[in-house]
């Protein structure tokens, strides 16, 4: 087969397809053009509808301030008939006052004092009597006024009981009023606008308003839209236009909202659409075909041509070059000839690129091995920077805790005992949320979960946090009611407590209120912090819980803070089986979040271990490089009952080990610092571990290195427990136990 005629055969092949998927697309395309306009026809009835809700919601507004006017509990109708007159709007609108029979007390659409229609008819003593029996807006079909004998429609609401009586106050509407409100001007004079009373009668029409108002709509519309809140029908209009007609129902009305247009106007776009698809379908398969004809002839030549060259260069032979109209054929024979060029450069040019992937790679080796000595360095500053803040914190515990045992308090420093607790208590929740940040970035957040009540937890945080200088200028209120169990860890609870509530004091004004509840919802806990601050706007939302994210500080302040608060208390929750959720309307509306736990059954609450008694009595190697942490953490051992050896260093504490070997004694428990200015504290257990004394004595690290990491090791280097700086005097003394 010649090219020529491969050429028309492929043509053939690609557009005879193309073009039967054109007509399918064209009809498509028909369909869709259609769905447009009627879509376009459903907002055109959905929009009128909300400008009918628009102008009843105005009237309802207007009607109720009327309906809680004092001048009806004095009766003082002269100055509510003032009042009433500012809510109308003349010409079309006006106010009645009516009593409980439906005899009109005074119509702003004439002088006050003007007598009324007596009496009042059926129709409108049912109306009122309807008005009195619900609290909600009453609106009615067309009825013709009795003062002004207009075709109108009424809106009646009833007051309240005013010293014995009730009244309905109620605005009339004239037709025009409809017209001129609903029927807004539209850039389709064909399409037919209509608003049609509960009883199919035409309320407002935009073409023929003069003769239709007042009469029946199209039977086959009536019913349609009495089987139906919304929807499409295709049908004649009372002028005989075939046309397709949306409807829909004013939500406060109960009134059809419907608009027709013309059949021929919904469908001639779609109908253009499908001639010029086809003409343009039909000129492209014309065009395909005269192109393959004229092109077949030149490639027929080009290839000949090439294929002559082609076989002089295959024999060894200098091609003879012809120039021909085709650029690409001239650079053919170029390229021939400086193909063994472009092969060598090619050759070199992947050598060159080999190098720099071997320099880039080195490259990215040493940068990653940088990072990770980094990193490492700093996880070594978070452990040293921990230790180094948890001794004093130790001496201030186990000084406390002597004063609490020793009962050598004062009544007076009671109060300022509890103060330095709570606060020594919060300062190490402060150093551990210092080391978390690592923790929390590396995935290593470990939790220690115990039955407690949410609601407890809760009112301790809050106490602690009342008692701080941030707090001095707020109100926190904590709506806490029955308990509510949960399995959690108190410390992590605290700290989303804690994290949620300065959040919410960092972010509102002084004086304002924070309210923090929990309660039990289901099988849920439920555990809720609002406050009426700067509130969050929708930009900052969708990223409210990342790490390092911060709102706008408030006006006249710095930012402050990590913005890892919000980030720590979701991975918190998230461990605790639980989720957090946020809400806000925007700028200065206030937040609130709110945390869901699964809830457990009730469990008694764990009573403080008391100090051992004489009969458990245990001989202990407590080792301790810091003086007062030695002084008061001895102290309250020796409280407790048992008899304390102290040792300052590894050197001291073998000594010790060794004298009371000698002596056929033993120690029960060692409790050793691990940073020791001679030796680590894990030299020194292996060591301890092969003296007869200390051999099986409990062997407790407490200790300032607090990460998963200082644990681990401690417990391969034979230590038995692992406590972190400062301890709780009840918890060792259950240990020692």
């Amino acid at each position: 087969m010649r090219i020529r005629s491969q050429l028309l055969l492929v043509a053939a092949v690609v557009f005879i397809p193309g073009f039967i998927a054109s007509v399918i697309a064209v009809e498509k395309v028909r369909d869709g053009e259609r769905e447009a306009a009627l879509r376009g026809l459903g907002e055109t009835v959905r929009a009128t509808a909300l400008l009918v809700d628009g102008q009843v919601q105005r009237s309802l507004g207007a009607l109720t301030a009327l309906a809680q006017s004092d001048y009806l509990r004095t009766g003082d109708f002269a100055a509510f008939y003032t009042q009433a007159q500012a809510s109308n709007q003349p010409p079309n609108v006006w106010t009645l006052l009516l009593d409980e029979n439906g005899r009109q007390i005074l119509n702003t659409a004439v002088p006050f004092g003007t007598p009324p229609p007596s009496p009042p008819s059926a129709e409108t003593r049912e109306r009122v009597a309807h008005a009195l029996s619900s609290p909600k807006l009453y609106v009615s079909d067309l009825i013709v006024g009795p003062v002004t004998g207009k075709v109108i429609t009424t809106m009646y609401l009833a007051t309240k009981d005013w010293s014995g009586k009730r009244y309905v106050v109620a605005q009339a509407f004239a037709l025009d009023h409809w017209k001129d409100s609903v029927l807004l001007p539209s850039n389709r004079p064909a399409w037919l606008v209509g608003v049609l009373d509960r009883k199919g009668r035409f309320i407002a029409r935009n073409h023929g308003s003069e003769e239709r108002v007042g009469q029946p709509a199209r039977p086959e519309l009536v019913a349609a839209a009495a089987a139906d809140q919304s929807g499409l029908i295709r049908h004649a209009t009372l002028e005989g236009m075939e046309s397709y007609d949306a409807f829909t129902h004013s939500a406060l009305t109960g009134w059809t909202v419907a608009v027709a247009a013309p059949v021929s106007s919904i469908e001639a776009s779609a109908t253009q659409a499908v001639t010029l698809l086809a003409a343009g379908g039909a000129l492209a398969l014309i065009a395909a075909i005269l192109a393959a004809l004229y092109w077949g002839r030149t490639f027929i030549e080009v290839i000949a041509l090439a294929s002559r060259a082609a076989r002089r260069v295959g024999q060894g032979e200098e091609p003879k070059l012809k120039p021909t109209s085709i650029h690409e054929v001239n650079t053919l024979y170029d390229a021939l000839a400086d193909a063994g060029h472009l092969l060598a450069a090619e050759k070199n040019a992947r050598a060159i690129a080999e190098t720099q992937r071997t320099l880039l790679l080195e490259q990215e080796t040493a940068l990653r091995e940088a990072a990770q000595r980094q990193n490492a360095a700093k996880d070594q500053f978070l452990a040293l920077l921990g230790h180094e803040l948890r001794n004093p914190l130790a001496a201030i515990s186990g000084a406390t805790a002597v004063l609490r045992r020793g009962r050598v308090v004062s009544e007076g420093g009671e109060r300022f005992l509890q103060i330095i607790e709570r606060q020594n208590h919060h300062l190490r929740h402060i150093v551990d949320d210092l080391l978390e940040v690592s923790r929390m970035l590396s995935g290593k957040l470990m939790l220690e979960l115990t039955a407690l009540d949410l609601a407890a937890c809760v009112r301790s945080c809050v106490e602690a946090i009342q008692g701080t200088e941030r707090a001095h200028l707020h109100q926190l209120v904590v709506e806490a009611a029955q308990p509510v169990w949960v399995r959690g860890d108190a410390v992590r609870i605290e700290q989303i407590v804690n994290n949620l509530v300065s959040n919410a004091l960092k972010f509102s004004n002084p004086g304002t209120p924070i309210r923090i509840g929990v309660k039990a919802v289901g099988e849920q806990a439920v555990l809720e912090v609002r406050d009426e601050g700067l509130g969050i706007s929708p930009e900052l939302m969708p990223r409210i819980f990342d790490p390092f994210v911060q709102g706008p500080a408030q006006p006249g302040k710095l930012a402050t803070g990590l913005g890892v608060g919000l980030s720590l208390v979701k991975q918190l929750v998230e461990l605790h089986g639980g989720t957090v959720n946020v809400r806000s309307q925007g700028a200065d509306t206030g937040s609130s979040f709110t945390i869901t736990l699964p809830r457990i059954m009730p469990a008694a609450t764990l009573a403080r271990v008391p100090s051992q008694a004489p009969e458990n009595r245990r001989h202990i190697l407590f080792v301790e490089d810091n003086e007062d942490a030695m002084a008061s953490m001895s102290e309250v051992l020796r409280m407790m009952g048992h008899e304390v050896v102290p040792a300052r260093n590894a050197a001291e504490a073998l000594a010790q080990a060794e004298a009371t070997a000698q002596a056929d004694a033993g120690f029960d428990v060692v409790l050793m610092d691990i940073g020791l200015p001679d030796k680590t504290g894990y030299e020194l257990a292996g060591a301890l571990r092969k003296l007869p004394a200390t051999a099986h004595a409990r062997m407790v690290a407490l200790t300032g290195y607090g990460q998963a990491s200082d644990k681990e090791r401690a417990l391969s280097a034979g230590f038995d427990m692992h406590l972190s700086k400062p301890a709780d005097p009840d918890q060792l003394a259950r240990i020692i136990g």
